[in-house]
């Protein structure tokens, strides 16, 4: 059996029998489904590494159709989006934007959402600018929407987002992920996240 090591950012799963889950790792290489076995049981030592928002350096073993986790580290935590709703949201719709834009190297994506949740996470700018400044940047990366001089307040590196108007902020962000849908509907859509 071949292992592997990999760091990565659990952006969903789903149950697969009685104790695993199937989940789906954006790695700097791509997207992965891995199997993990016997996490949802009660006492499991690696519960934590298939929750969203984990990001932990993954040691894999090749078993079949999935690679299966042998160990993993957190490498970083990210559950404080749990800290407010809003967080929480801007994080999901971050997670899975990230989940559907990625492609065979997906290493920008990967750093991009890696910057995003600890700037959710450990600072002061309202999520939904957060939020803003990442959609936006996968939109523009992607080749869907070009860069504007007016959109100047958020296509700035995320490290150095402020915090916008939360209502301008949160319907911009609206205006994108509909724009966001329509570029990406049919990847979503075979993603499972429509």
């Amino acid at each position: 059996m071949r292992e592997i090591k990999v760091n990565g950012i659990v952006v969903g799963g789903e149950d697969a029998g009685e104790a695993d889950r199937l989940v789906r790792l954006l790695t700097p290489d791509g997207m992965m489904t891995v199997r993990m076995r016997g996490v949802k049981k009660e006492k499991a030592k690696l519960k934590f590494a298939a929750m969203p928002f984990s990001f932990c350096e993954y040691v894999l073993l090749k078993r079949g159709a999935y690679y299966s986790v042998k160990t993993a580290e957190q490498a970083g935590s990210f559950f404080g989006v749990t800290s407010s709703p809003e967080k929480y949201i801007v994080g999901s719709v971050m997670l899975e934007c990230a989940s559907a834009a990625a492609g065979a190297d997906s290493a920008d994506i990967f750093f991009d959402l890696l910057s995003a949740l600890k700037r959710l996470v450990y600072s002061d700018v309202h999520p939904y600018s957060i939020g803003l400044n990442f959609v936006y940047r996968l939109l523009v990366r992607g080749g869907y929407i070009a860069p504007s001089p007016r959109d100047a307040e958020y296509n700035v590196g995320i490290d150095l987002q402020q915090s916008l108007p939360p209502d301008r902020a949160k319907r911009l962000l609206r205006a994108y992920l509909s724009l966001f849908e329509n570029k990406f509907y049919v990847k979503l859509k075979a993603a499972g996240s429509l």
